[in-house]
């Protein structure tokens, strides 16, 4: 309602709609009473809401307190304050009520429950972050392997269920997926969606840069498109050294093959540019190195640039920038300048 919804938790509750009209129809009487008041500061004490919810429910049944809600528009004249908080408040009884009904259904359904905590236990979402100038490892629940580059982060289940085991990346992650031909395993990465059973492959896709690689060192991935008008005829397959470029909104481009080895040079300490605007270049410094690097020529930040290091060193990487460029660059303490 407040479209402050992550694209995840979008995806779930599409999902959910889906599952039948009803579902759908409850989300749309919300969504109707919700958007007839102003967007005005509304306070409710959910838990007191929650506790004499909890008091009534045995008392009063759960069809007359719906009518009750369906009769607030008639109460009030439609322009005055008390018909913008009543409505606001039926708002958040509703979505109370609803909980309610579903909690008090599950205790008298046991086997219904367990399914439910089952699937609860799904979405139990872990995330690993890491800050500027650090790297992580993280093992999931099937043996997957996935190392995480500087200022990224990456949200999973405790445990895969189901035939998909989905993950969502936000930067840098070098992936050695755990074969297992039941399920198969999703990356989710700015507007990219990456399907494999098996293999290591390297995904690099910051929200701010608005573009995702992918580079299979070993195995077959596929990429796709998460717009579903795009997804039926936009899929690349990727072998063992091959890379794709998408940018969000759009459909991958075309396989090209490369050396995987310069796309991985960042878990052992090295850098890897190829024909990168230097503004693009500068965010990858900035994010391996925790600077901030400002430059007095805008014009600059356009200029592709080109270079390789084994192992980078913050003032090997600004000299050999500033050489090709024939300026000069101050350094003080994360400060960064090029002038």
């Amino acid at each position: 309602m407040t479209g402050n919804a992550s694209p995840e938790e979008r995806q779930v509750l599409q999902k959910w709609i889906d599952k039948s009209r009803d579902n759908e129809q409850v989300l749309r009487e919300i969504e109707k009473i919700w958007k007839m008041t102003p967007e005005e500061n509304f306070e409710t004490d959910v838990e007191e809401a929650w506790r004499q919810f909890r008091e009534r429910i045995n008392q009063k049944s759960t069809e007359k307190t719906v009518k009750q809600i369906q009769t607030v528009r008639k109460t009030y004249p439609k322009k005055s304050n008390t018909f913008v908080y009543a409505m606001r408040a039926a708002a958040v009884i509703l979505v109370i009520l609803l909980a309610g009904m579903f909690s008090y259904y599950l205790g008298n359904n046991n086997s219904l429950s367990d399914s439910i905590a089952e699937k609860s236990e799904f979405y139990q979402m872990q995330e690993m972050v890491t800050s500027r100038g650090e790297k992580a490892k993280v093992r999931f629940s099937d043996g997957t392997e996935v190392v995480l580059n500087s200022a990224s982060s990456i949200r999973f289940p405790k445990e895969f269920k189901g035939s998909q085991r989905e993950v969502y990346l936000d930067g840098e992650a070098l992936f050695k997926v755990a074969h297992d031909a039941s399920q198969l395993f999703i990356v989710h990465a700015q507007g990219a969606r990456i399907e494999v059973l098996g293999t290591e492959f390297n995904v690099k896709g910051w929200e701010e840069d608005g573009k995702t690689e992918v580079v299979v060192r070993e195995g077959k991935v596929s990429v796709n498109s998460n717009l579903s008008e795009l997804s039926d005829e936009s899929e690349v397959i990727l072998t063992k050294g091959y890379m794709t470029e998408l940018i969000k909104g759009k459909a991958p481009q075309p396989a090209t093959k490369v050396d995987s080895n310069y796309y991985l040079l960042w878990t052992s300490g090295g850098m890897h540019f190829d024909n990168v605007p230097l503004q693009k270049v500068f965010r990858d410094i900035e994010r391996r190195f925790d600077v901030n690097i400002s430059v007095e020529r805008v014009d600059i930040l356009d200029v592709p640039f080109t270079s390789t290091f084994q192992y980078a060193e913050l003032n090997e990487v600004l000299s050999v920038i500033a050489a090709s460029l024939g300026t000069d660059y101050a350094r003080h303490e994360r400060e960064v300048k090029f002038y």
